[in-house]
């Protein structure tokens, strides 16, 4: 059994499938234009509720995914069976996926690589795309920039979404930016409020790690 992620946990995967049902629509004709070039089996780590997975998967192509938590990796079994498509989803990190075989195209979606931190998990995860493309397979992914940290730092924000039933998920985080490291932390709560009474709180700690262009140029070459 995988070690369950420290992120995405319940209250937080629903968040993020009400506060994002659908992925970007640049972003997603971006994807079909690889996996159309692919020609072949593609692979997508990181891949969470299936936001980009599913329409790829709808669209005939092989897909297979893997995500650390469970919780996304739920939802994303349960829109695969109502939309009657079946992909190979396992829970995993690049450390322990063991499906066999290798890809044309692997990509990594919105800025997800940032979350590996530590330097050694980078090399790791880099080191299996190398091992699982095909020759000639293309390694897509995007990174967030220093112009993706959160302003103002050191206070509290927060927002909502409304579930169906008329209830509410509260999102508050406290965010601290280490220029040195380039790591943005944010504590996040999240509260399920319902008939004005806070029923569930989770809290997690959530770290990006942000890249100059050159800085992850360097990383790829070597």
């Amino acid at each position: 059994m995988n070690k369950e992620s420290a992120a995405y946990k319940s209250l937080c995967t629903e968040y993020y499938e009400l506060d994002k049902p659908v992925p970007p629509a640049d972003a997603l004709k971006c994807y079909l234009n690889y996996a159309k070039e692919a020609e072949g089996r593609i692979l997508e780590p990181m891949c969470g509720t299936g936001r980009f997975l599913i329409p790829l998967l709808e669209q005939g192509y092989t897909v297979a995914g893997f995500d650390s938590s469970s919780h996304m990796l739920k939802v994303c079994r349960e829109k695969c069976a109502d939309c009657k498509l079946t992909a190979e989803l396992s829970e995993d990190t690049f450390e322990t996926f063991s499906q066999p075989g290798k890809y044309n195209l692997i990509f990594i979606t919105s800025g997800s690589f940032g979350h590996l931190i530590a330097q050694e998990e980078v090399d790791k995860a880099l080191a299996f795309v190398v091992e699982r493309l095909n020759s000639g397979g293309k390694f897509v992914f995007e990174i967030e920039t220093l112009k993706s940290v959160r302003e103002p730092q050191g206070i509290w924000k927060g927002r909502w979404v409304n579930r169906p039933d008329g209830s509410k998920i509260v999102m508050h985080v406290l965010s601290r930016f280490d220029p040195i490291s380039r790591v943005d932390e944010g504590l996040f709560r999240y509260e399920l409020w319902e008939a004005n009474e806070i029923s569930k709180t989770e809290v997690e700690d959530y770290r990006v790690r942000y890249y100059e262009p050159a800085e992850m140029e360097s990383l790829l070459q070597r």
